[in-house]
């Protein structure tokens, strides 16, 4: 890693931050760069204080960090708040007309910018004016950002696309003919290859789609909703009914529906409205229904912090749901494995007649990342429904791998039964204990197959040396889940650096609970450290009650905010 730049763009909610950003992401990316973008967004339409952090690197970055290289504060709070992360030899941009800064140093970098957007046509320029700015401040040709603001405008018609061309290159001049010696020379434009920038609600949304689901039911909730308006906007091109329902309750069950009537479906949603969907998904599960359900955890309880990150719902989405049923958990650590997850998630419902659940968060959510373009015959969607459906009809078999024929309606001339009591094979309600038993025991068979399915966990770093083996050193090995898989990492390549033997083990499918695995992977392990963004350390919990391994320590986080390398190091 040659060059390794952060990026903090902060102001009020309105003042234009992701406009910013999404120009700078598509040029860096169209030069070959590796990006790794964060939004921080208060629970507000206007006012209050966010940013967005973009990290920048001709090597794959995984996280953010504390420290910013570059600072482009928008208002007078942002240069109060973030002036402090910004080093020696770093810069601060800012508006002398309209940010006050107390006693200015060498990293500030007056850019009149709303003077300049009013130059070129209007005051709301002021954000192309940045982005031109930022881009000569990292010598990187503006001939990019032409071409994509010619694309991002173009319905908008000639005249908004020169006056965003006008603005970009005033921006652009102005601080080459004021600031020229503030070049970060360094980074250089790498050779372009490969490669597609999305977020994690979009990883997901994609995933779905490829997956072939045919319905998506939701009721809008951060930090889920991305997920769900990816996946509309795509509905018509590719045949997905999309239906936002008044709330909660309504959306599993119009889910759960679609299920019966033979669709491919899922719902999107978080925290209060997962809590809504517990009976529905316990009726899933008497059912034998499938359904994906995407849960974007957020810090509760209650609201709880609504545009915040969190993995606060872990053991809550175990045993959601009353009585006992089997499920899939999974967690994705990054855009690609979201991708395929969900994409395993559609066709492992379908065959076990399970709920599926995708636990992501705010952090992954909104997180950008350049990802290598993902192979589309990696994974194909999986139809395990009947062609013929062999005759009498029942619907709840008991067989000996948990698996009962499951037909949709009209596929043949008998009747089609589900309900939400205890139930005979044949579908009709029953209160008989033996009945019962057998029912039972039958969805729990399922477990045997669902164990050697798609979700091992991943290892990365030094390999393990046996327990009391005198070869090598002893390890340190930590644990995660979900989306601490990048920071995780990135804190194993630093601590390798400093000469440590250490290594990670990362968890997608958290139930049923890759047991073998886990404890085949941990043999050896001198020290075990569990790294999660909740207070009870749930993962450690889990991990424990299915393997009887114990962690050593917990770094624990739950302010809302996500980890950063910097801040798992000071705990070691």
């Amino acid at each position: 890693m040659s060059f390794d730049i952060s990026i903090k763009i902060a102001g009020q909610a309105g003042q234009g931050i992701q406009s910013i950003a999404e120009i700078l992401l598509k040029v860096l990316k169209l030069n070959g760069l590796h990006v790794f973008a964060y939004q921080d967004y208060m629970s507000r339409v206007r006012g209050g204080h966010n940013f967005m952090q973009v990290r920048i690197s001709d090597s794959p970055v995984y996280s953010i960090k504390e420290d910013c290289n570059i600072l482009v504060a928008l208002d007078t709070n942002s240069v109060d708040v973030h002036r402090n992360e910004v080093p020696k030899g770093g810069a601060i941009i800012y508006d002398p007309h309209s940010t006050m800064v107390d006693s200015p140093d060498n990293r500030f970098i007056p850019i009149p910018m709303n003077n300049l957007a009013k130059e070129a046509g209007s005051p709301v320029l002021s954000n192309t004016i940045s982005a031109g700015s930022i881009l000569a401040l990292l010598d990187i040709d503006k001939m990019d950002a032409e071409e994509f603001i010619k694309k991002q405008f173009a319905k908008k018609g000639e005249e908004v696309i020169g006056k965003n061309l006008k603005a970009l290159a005033k921006g652009y001049a102005y601080f080459l003919e004021n600031f020229r010696n503030w070049k970060f020379t360094d980074i250089k434009a790498q050779k372009k290859n490969k490669t597609i920038l999305i977020n994690g609600s979009e990883a997901v949304g994609f995933g779905a789609i490829a997956g072939g689901c045919q319905f998506i039911a939701a009721y809008p909730m951060s930090p889920s909703t991305g997920v769900f308006t990816y996946i509309t906007g795509k509905a018509k091109e590719f045949n997905i009914i999309s239906e936002q329902a008044e709330d909660e309750i309504a959306a599993i069950n119009m889910a759960l529906g679609a299920s019966f009537a033979g669709a491919r479906a899922m719902t999107t949603t978080s925290g209060g409205g997962l809590s809504l969907m517990a009976e529905g998904l316990s009726l899933a599960g008497v059912m034998e229904a499938p359904v994906v359900v995407v849960n974007a955890q957020r810090p509760g309880p209650a609201t709880g912090l609504a545009t915040r990150t969190g993995q606060e719902d872990l053991e809550y989405v175990l045993h959601i749901g009353h009585g006992e049923f089997p499920r899939f958990i999974f967690a994705p650590g990054h855009h690609e494995e979201a991708f395929f997850t969900t994409i395993h998630a559609f066709n492992l419902s379908d065959k076990y007649q399970v709920p599926a659940f995708i636990l992501i968060d705010q952090y992954f959510a909104d997180t950008y990342a350049t990802e290598k373009e993902f192979d589309l015959n990696k994974v194909k969607a999986i139809s395990y429904q009947p062609s013929v459906v062999s005759t009498p009809y029942l619907r709840y078999k008991i067989t000996k791998d948990g698996v009962s024929p499951r037909a949709y309606p009209m596929q043949g001339d008998f009747t089609f039964i589900a309900d939400s009591h205890e139930h005979t094979e044949n579908g009709h309600i029953t209160e008989d204990g033996e009945v019962r038993n057998k029912m039972v025991e039958k969805r729990f068979r399922k477990l045997k197959g669902m164990q050697k399915e798609f979700g091992k966990p991943t290892y990365y770093g030094d390999k393990l040396v046996p327990s009391g083996s005198e070869k090598g050193k002893a390890k340190t090995v930590f644990i995660t889940w979900g989306s601490n898989y990048g920071v995780v990492r990135e804190t194993v390549d630093c601590l390798k650096k400093q000469k440590r033997s250490v290594a990670m083990l990362h968890f997608n499918r958290i139930y049923p609970f890759p047991r073998k695995e886990a404890v085949s992977l941990l043999k050896g392990a001198k020290e075990i450290i569990t790294v999660e963004n909740n207070y009870q350390g749930q993962f450690g919990n889990i991990l424990k009650a299915e393997t009887g391994i114990e962690a050593d320590r917990k770094i624990l986080k739950y302010d809302g905010r996500p980890f950063t390398v910097e801040y798992i190091l000071k705990r070691i």
